[in-house]
């Protein structure tokens, strides 16, 4: 809904020592907890965080961070310790994605290619009758760039070739599971004049009647070959949200058209096929067809997430949307709060303010319920529930806000095991929620606190290997990153999931920890793009209060092809044990290892 602008990375890692583990099971996941209602938002108290200001010359808008370790915000390199070095943006072949008319949106990073170099996709936020669309640039080894000038030509809309229209996020996964990372661009669709409301300065709505044909028909699906070319699927897959004006067929759930911003790829129901949240359908991958197209069923309103849920009134910061108000979010996340073992779906919409925080729809196994008061019993997670009900996002600035919230993003920011919630965006400075394990509570942080943001979310990366996350933030004022200097409540592991070949190409895959002498599960996702504008580190770092072995299980998909209109999948799930201080490469089953296979070394990669 506004614009940003954006930045890169250049390769930079290292290795380690490994010990073989490994058994395959198949899994389950545990019990969720109720809700309640709450009127008002008064704080309780809370510790706050601690973060020291790095400032990133050179670095700018919305903010992807490498999969390779240690890890690095696009057009940086990283020495390890921290530093962060900008790279001249002419001399990387990348200087174009900033180049007018073209406006740039979100990035992300990942191989496309297969040669285990980063690559990167760039979208745009214009309409579609400008001289703009997405790029995609292959990573080369001297940690250049080159423009693959051919990508999505072949697609030609109302503009003109190549993917265009008002793109926010960006999603990238595989799919099909046949081990490419493929791409969805979530992106506005044709309108008619009772839906278009987006209040965009004149250029950027129809000149004419509708539809809007400054939007574009659909959103993309774009399966990749395994060199990175790629093919647009998206309505054969179900998930081209395409409206009744655009002429496409068969049906579509989205007849009046969508206007689709946060987005996320995950293995929701843990059957090994990686789903997608966005603009308020639950896509569950249903398997794929003889030409390996992926097929997806919207199952958001059999899990309870209506659409009326989703319009409705947000306790202490705005009524119920129109009916003529297509639901729209500026961030959507997938956590597990109070590690119960199940996913519940945090929502961020652009008119609350950062004071509100997200709406969580909490997840019991069966169905969504919004949960909008912190518990008031004792719990795993909730050890010191509050005498007085307190909203489940608790601030003491104005409820309304002062001005929009730009997106949002959780981690464990000091390794208790509980993950916590930041909301960018707002002339106040970003709101910081820590997790009580009763629900969030908004804290000072150092000198994250009072930057009004800008350019999307916040980016979450150990950048200098000590075991706590830091935050990469583009702000008004100036773009940094911010080094998490919190005292550490536990201790942290690490878990890298990959191909069988140790390929980062498990975007979206859950992961379940189960700590010794308690029933709480950790449930953690190897990040696929989410929050909003956002890419955080690929690793995935777990913090934890608890000594010895933990149970960690990766849901992977089975080496057979789960086929569409055939029996339900199952996954294949990897099992072995970690202790804090430990970092295990989770690899994907194979013909030689059906079950998977985990190496152990120590968690620090310097």
């Amino acid at each position: 809904m506004r614009r940003r602008s954006l930045r890169s990375t250049l390769p930079n890692w290292r290795t380690g020592i490994t010990i073989i583990v490994g058994s395959m099971l198949l899994g389950s996941c545990g019990g969720g907890s109720g809700s309640a209602t709450a009127t008002q938002n008064t704080a309780v108290q809370a510790p706050g965080f601690a973060f020291t200001r790095v400032a990133l010359p050179g670095v700018y808008g919305s903010p992807a961070v490498s999969y390779l370790n240690p890890p690095f915000v696009f057009q940086t390199t990283n020495d390890g310790n921290g530093n962060l070095t900008a790279v001249d943006l002419t001399a990387a072949g990348v200087a174009n994605i900033y180049s007018g008319p073209r406006v740039p949106y979100d990035l992300r990073l990942a191989d496309f290619n297969g040669d285990g170099i980063p690559d990167v996709i760039s979208t745009v936020y214009s309409a579609t009758n400008i001289d703009s669309w997405a790029y995609l640039y292959f990573g080369n080894a001297d940690g250049t760039f080159t423009q693959d000038t051919s990508f999505g030509m072949q697609y030609v809309g109302p503009g003109g070739p190549g993917y265009r229209g008002r793109t926010e996020s960006i999603v990238v996964a595989d799919f099909n599971n046949d081990g490419s990372v493929d791409v969805f661009l979530p992106t506005y669709t044709f309108l008619d004049a009772t839906f278009d409301l987006s209040g965009d300065p004149q250029t950027y709505v129809t000149a004419g009647p509708p539809p809007n044909v400054r939007n574009a028909p659909q959103s993309y699906l774009l399966l990749n070959d395994g060199t990175g070319k790629f093919v647009e699927h998206s309505v054969a897959a179900g998930v081209s949200m395409h409206s009744l004006l655009s002429g496409l067929s068969p049906d579509t759930t989205d007849p009046d058209g969508v206007q689709p911003e946060g987005a996320q790829a995950v293995d929701f129901n843990l059957d090994g096929l990686i789903d997608l949240y966005v603009g308020g359908h639950l896509f569950i991958n249903q398997g794929v067809d003889a030409a390996g197209v992926p097929h997806f069923k919207d199952m958001a309103a059999a899990y309870g997430l209506t659409a009326e849920m989703l319009r409705s009134a947000v306790p202490g910061a705005g009524g119920a949307l129109p009916s003529n108000y297509l639901i729209t979010d500026e961030g959507a996340q997938f956590v597990d709060w109070n590690n119960s073992g199940h996913l519940s779906l945090l929502l961020l919409r652009w008119d609350w303010g950062a004071a509100h925080g997200p709406r969580l729809f909490e997840f019991d196994g069966v169905k969504f319920t919004e949960r909008t008061a912190a518990v008031r019993s004792a719990t795993p997670t909730c050890k010191s529930p509050a005498d007085e009900q307190a909203p489940f996002f608790s601030s003491t600035r104005p409820v309304g806000g002062t001005g929009s919230a730009f997106g949002m993003n959780t981690y464990d920011l000091d390794d208790s095991g509980l993950q916590d919630v930041l909301v960018s965006g707002d002339q106040m400075g970003p709101a910081i929620y820590r997790n009580t394990g009763c629900g969030f509570v908004e804290v000072s942080a150092g000198d994250l606190d009072g930057h009004q943001g800008n350019s999307g979310g916040m980016a979450m990366a150990d950048l200098d290997d000590d075991g706590t996350i830091d935050v990469l933030y583009p702000a008004v004022d100036g773009n940094a990153y911010y080094k998490n200097t919190t005292p550490k409540q536990g201790s942290y592991f690490i878990v890298e999931v990959v191909g069988p070949n140790g390929e980062h190409n498990q975007f979206g895959r859950v992961l379940q920890v189960s700590p010794p002498n308690t029933s709480e599960i950790y449930t953690r996702i190897v990040d696929s793009g989410s929050g909003y504008l956002t890419q955080n580190q690929y690793p995935v770092l777990i913090g934890t209060p608890y000594a010895g072995s933990h149970t960690v299980k990766v849901y992977f998909a089975p080496l057979t092809k789960c086929v569409y209109g055939g029996a339900p999948c199952a996954p294949i799930v990897l099992s072995f044990t970690l202790s804090p201080g430990q970092r295990a490469l989770a690899y994907a089953p194979s013909s030689s290892y059906p079950g998977g296979r985990a190496t152990v070394s120590s968690a620090s990669s310097n």
